[in-house]
């Protein structure tokens, strides 16, 4: 989630009539260089770390020559009109970024013992970058958190760049080309123009992907990274009172030792992260026991148990085994002791969701 920049070199200076050569630099880390010699010129790099600054981020500017050795020139850096570090091989200097929108010219000039002197300039332009994620893995209504990808689900991701004109204007994915990447290879069909959301594969079972994106304007003067370290969640289970009156109380998992105090009660089983759009998706396999018998699932509600007993005290050991028939990475299994009494009715005016 950090800025851009863009490099310029400028040559020798030298007391024989110029001339303007144009010469681009297959570097990474440079963006294009004018030079003006009368002869083929030595020049200088500035190299910037970190690559993309975010605003307020310290950042530190290192110059080399290719071709010549600056170790004894005397170097000054000058940033924003102000000295800000100079000396005899002073080949390094701190800035720190300015706000979003804000663009900080760092001129170096390196001098040597004849007084010939190499000067280049780089363009500090913070940025930032907003990388967010979800999955299709399947989450309870009103769940607050974020569907958590497990193997067989998709991740679903959206780069938000934060690429500021001086004026406060924002660039547009029309004007940002994406480059999307997973463990470093780059996702080529989901990179490109405007690409800032894609849907790639969640990571395999017990596996964790780092996903990146790096956003590049057209024009070259704005650029950013992002990236997330993304694991596999592991599919699990709750149980929930199934209530005639209010439906699911999504806002009460019963631990693994539960009262209710009723004589009987049906119970769902909520899975969480798992590849499917619903608890009673025909895919999944429940297998459900009741102190240590199998009980078989509801055709219908494959996903929900109804227990009845003695009035006064009951209790059951509940073992559900959950699986997919496709996907077998997918085993959930839980486990609850639940007594059912009416022996104590408590409030029983006072709503389920009161806390």
């Amino acid at each position: 989630m950090k800025g851009s920049f863009a490099f310029g070199v400028a040559a020798l200076t030298a007391s024989a009539v110029s001339v303007a050569l144009l010469v681009a630099l297959a570097s990474a880390n440079i963006a294009h260089a004018q030079f003006t010699s009368a002869r083929a010129a030595p020049f200088l790099v500035i190299s910037m770390t970190p690559v993309h600054p975010e605003p307020n981020d310290l950042v530190r500017l290192t110059v080399h020559s290719p071709l010549l050795d600056i170790s004894n020139n005397n170097i000054v850096w000058n940033a924003g009109g102000k000295v800000i570090a100079q000396g005899i091989g002073t080949d390094s200097a701190d800035i720190t970024a300015g706000a979003l929108g804000s663009r900080t010219d760092v001129t170096v000039q390196a001098t040597a013992l004849d007084g010939s002197a190499l000067s280049a300039t780089v363009q500090v332009v913070p940025t930032k970058i907003d990388l967010l994620f979800d999955s299709d893995s399947y989450v309870p209504p009103f769940y607050r958190g974020r569907a958590l990808p497990s193997t067989g689900t998709s991740i679903f991701l959206e780069a938000r760049p934060h690429f500021l004109r001086p004026d406060g204007s924002s660039l547009t994915d029309a004007d940002i080309a994406y480059t999307w990447r997973r463990n470093g290879q780059v996702l080529a069909s989901v990179s490109g123009r405007g690409k800032s959301r894609v849907a790639i594969p969640s990571p395999v079972l017990y596996s964790t992907d780092e996903i990146s994106v790096e956003a590049i304007s057209d024009d070259e003067s704005f650029s950013g990274k992002a990236s997330e370290t993304i694991a596999a969640a592991d599919p699990f289970v709750y149980l929930y009172e199934d209530s005639p009156l209010y439906g699911v109380l999504y806002n009460n998992a019963l631990g693994a030792s539960a009262q209710i105090n009723e004589s009987e009660t049906t119970l769902s089983a909520i899975p969480y992260f798992a590849s499917v759009r619903s608890p009673a998706d025909p895919l999944f396999r429940y297998a459900w026991r009741v102190n240590g018998t199998p009980v078989n699932a509801d055709s219908t509600a494959p996903n929900e148990l109804t227990l009845s007993g003695d009035p006064q005290n009951y209790e059951a050991r509940i073992e559900l085994a959950l699986t997919h028939a496709r996907n077998l990475f997918l085993d959930a299994h839980g486990e609850w002791n639940i007594t059912l009494s009416t022996s104590f009715l408590g409030d029983v005016f006072r709503s389920p969701f009161q806390q």
